[in-house]
């Protein structure tokens, strides 16, 4: 599935519009020069119509420049430079410093894409196993979050490390953007019909998993018979239509509520926080949409693989919540003794 240079363009285009928007709020809040406001809209202009002209020039039959893309590349990149750039704004509201912010992401970046691929093809070696040439051709699509993850935050972990800043500053910040990426990356996938749900007509192929084994088979169960309220017409990867939950659309929305909801705990001050609700929740609601998942994986005793790993994370989670909770009430006891000691001296 592809999109042209001009469709590109033409979805920009409300990209400017709603920056004109903002730019005229903030020019009118903070009375700024009129002309210097009115140098910003018509920039966006000029900016719109250099992109629908370059567009125009590249569909041509003579050009030889490239005007069709891979919507799931495009879908991925545009996650990336939005969350990338929520990330510099978190930061910079909090008063971090947006270079050592971008360095990290960008080692983040290439250390995440290297692991999401790995993980991608580790999981589903018995397809690239056969195509071997299909291993590094990423215009295909195959993307790994769970492998993202983990080579990202070690990554980000050493980067801290190394350069003596905070690890738990750089998560937050990193969540911020990494939840509203998540947001576009799964309304991606339910556009090129990757992710896609089970289907509830057992007759309809692709899509349709075995009854649920194994002790979580009662979860399974009830997860899938609540999923199956909000099933609709829709395709898998193979264009085979059939009542499938929209796992897709569903993920893309809980994400931009997590996304939401950091956002509006940014006023808190403590260290990690944010990366600590946002592991657990993650996981969690992963682990919950794996249940409804139609696309083929691994399996092990009645779970797919990424369900034990969303586990794993869960725990992770929930003990890095205990130690930040403890790591809290150490710091109120050590201040609490030192006004206590300044009192009495």
């Amino acid at each position: 599935m592809t999109v042209s240079a001009s469709d590109i363009a033409d979805a920009l285009r409300w990209l400017w519009i709603f920056c004109g928007v903002v730019w005229s709020v903030y020019a009118w809040l903070h009375r700024v020069e009129y002309r210097r406001a009115l140098l910003g809209i018509v920039a966006l202009f000029v900016l719109d119509w250099l992109l629908h002209a370059f567009a125009d020039f590249a569909e041509q039959p003579n050009s030889n420049i490239p005007s069709d893309f891979a919507l799931y590349s495009v879908m991925m990149l545009l996650a990336g430079i939005v969350g990338l750039s929520a990330t510099c704004l978190y930061a910079r509201g909090q008063k971090m410093n947006v270079l050592h912010v971008l360095d990290a992401a960008w080692l983040c970046v290439l250390v995440g894409g290297i692991g999401g691929r790995v993980y991608q093809v580790w999981t589903n070696w018995h397809f690239y196993s056969e195509n071997k040439d299909l291993i590094l051709e990423l215009s295909h699509g195959g993307f790994g979050m769970r492998g993202a993850l983990v080579f990202g935050f070690v990554a980000l972990f050493l980067f801290a490390f190394i350069t003596k800043n905070s690890f738990w500053k750089f998560a937050d910040a990193s969540v911020i953007g990494l939840s509203l990426a998540q947001s576009i990356g799964w309304y991606g996938a339910a556009l090129t019909h990757a992710h896609y749900g089970i289907a509830l007509d057992p007759s309809a192929g692709s899509g349709q998993v075995p009854p649920p084994t194994g002790m979580f088979a009662p979860l399974a169960q009830i997860v899938r018979t609540f999923g199956y309220n909000f099933v609709q017409d829709l395709p898998d990867a193979y264009n085979l239509i059939a009542f499938r939950i929209p796992v897709q659309m569903i993920a893309a929305i809980f994400f931009f509520a997590l996304f939401l909801f950091l956002i509006l705990r940014a006023r808190e001050h403590y260290d990690g926080s944010r990366f600590t609700f946002y592991v657990f929740a993650a996981s969690f609601a992963n682990f919950v949409f794996g249940f409804w998942r139609g696309d083929e994986t691994l399996m092990w005793n009645g779970l797919r693989l990424d369900q034990w790993l969303d586990l794993f994370f869960v725990i992770i989670g929930i003990a890095l919540a205990f130690a930040r909770h403890a790591s809290l009430l150490q710091r109120a006891r050590v201040k609490h003794f030192q006004e206590k000691t300044l009192q009495h001296a």
